[in-house]
């Protein structure tokens, strides 16, 4: 088993393929992503991963609220559906 170390924390396979899983869903969900949405993502999924959250669908569904948040609102066009 792997040891990764990611911005303070050190996470094993598994927790980096539910992060990297996660990850890809989002972007994929949201249209034009450019480069700063993808780091906010990304931070974003860290931050949940080092409190311990290890389901991808999880992980997926508290970074696209990041974006769809009463706070950070995005047009509803900009959202593609994807199947989980």
């Amino acid at each position: 088993m792997n040891i990764i170390p990611i911005r303070g924390a050190s996470f094993d396979d598994a927790a980096t393929l539910a992060m990297g899983e996660a990850f890809d869903r989002v972007c994929k969900s949201l249209r034009n992503t450019g480069s700063a949405m993808r780091e906010i993502t990304a931070n974003r999924i860290i931050e949940l991963a080092k409190n311990g959250e290890r389901d991808p669908a999880r992980l997926y569904e508290q970074a696209l609220k990041t974006f769809v948040g009463r706070d950070h609102p995005i047009s509803a066009h900009a959202l593609v559906t994807h199947a989980a």
